[in-house]
């Protein structure tokens, strides 16, 4: 049993809330092919499936850790807040692979949880395409939901903009946006490096400031890649106000509410009585509008 603390972050839309991050999984292989390596099943969850998968993914150069719980397409991607891992999901992904009878996928980003940390610099565009190949090794990358928190919303964005034939639907949750990020000054302002830097560093510090340092690119990557205004969208907004200043509050509301604008099939839910971390908080309203859009995509 390992324990992994993660930062004491300074800017939540970088990075999520503090959170201590415990994983249990054995790490014997119990099967190899197409640079797929199936490992123990995790432990059972309390309503959960016993259809379970737990893989690392060759995806050219270095490994994906995937949480799978097998169902029908299509295929829900749940991607985390940045800094977080897939254990942010551990509780909601088997209550929506339970609700919805979908596959549910949550999985660790490049040098975080489980995942290897690639020696190339951070490449939002190469990070959705990792996704990508990992999901197509596993066989599930034909249709998928897209389902995104804070910094994975862009994340989104780029890969809707990517693979835009096989995302059904999206939903975004709390979502950083370039609008958010432009009203506040830029992305300067949210690329402080919350911990010190001297070596030696944790896997997790190195895969921080390798994405930190990389903001910048990440928010003008994906200014040039709008999301689809033919695949449905559902923003969820935190009901309360996180952010120091009111002014910056409004800012972050306002980009959601940019984002909705953009297509007559987009529309904005609030959080009742949550902060940023919605899928905490209030995880009913993360299920019910996923609910939502799958009713949408088959009526």
């Amino acid at each position: 049993m390992s324990a992994t603390t993660h930062f004491n972050l300074i800017r939540s839309v970088v990075f999520l809330i503090p959170v201590v991050i415990t994983c249990g999984l054995s790490v014997a292989a119990l099967s190899s092919s197409e640079g797929v390596q199936v490992r123990s099943n995790p432990p059972a969850t309390a309503g959960g499936s016993d259809k379970k998968r737990d893989a690392l993914v060759d995806v050219g150069g270095y490994r994906l850790h995937f949480r799978v719980i097998d169902g029908r397409s299509p295929t829900i991607v749940l991607e985390s807040g940045g800094g977080a891992d897939s254990s942010e999901w551990s509780s909601l992904q088997p209550q929506l692979a339970r609700l919805t009878g979908l596959t549910v996928v949550s999985y660790d980003r490049a040098g975080f949880g489980e995942s290897e940390l690639p020696s190339s610099p951070y490449n939002a565009s190469e990070e959705v395409a990792g996704l990508q190949k990992g999901l197509k090794r596993l066989g599930l990358a034909k249709e998928v939901l897209l389902v995104g928190h804070s910094y994975g919303g862009l994340l989104n964005q780029l890969y809707s903009y990517k693979y835009p034939k096989s995302v059904r639907g999206i939903v975004l949750i709390d979502p950083n946006t370039v609008a958010f990020v432009d009203a506040i000054g830029g992305p300067k302002q949210l690329m402080e490096i919350p911990f010190p830097t001297t070596p030696p560093l944790s896997k997790l510090q190195q895969a921080g400031i390798r994405q930190i340092t990389a903001f910048d690119k990440t928010i003008e990557l994906v200014r040039k890649m709008a999301f689809p205004r033919n695949i449905p969208l559902i923003v969820i907004t935190a009901g309360k106000p996180w952010w120091p200043t009111q002014k910056q509050s409004d800012a972050y509301r306002a980009g959601h509410e940019a984002i909705v604008a953009g297509a007559p099939n987009r529309s904005l839910v609030v959080a009742d009585g949550s902060g940023h971390n919605i899928p905490g908080e209030r995880p009913d309203v993360v299920i019910s509008s996923i609910q939502d859009l799958i009713r949408k995509l088959h009526p």
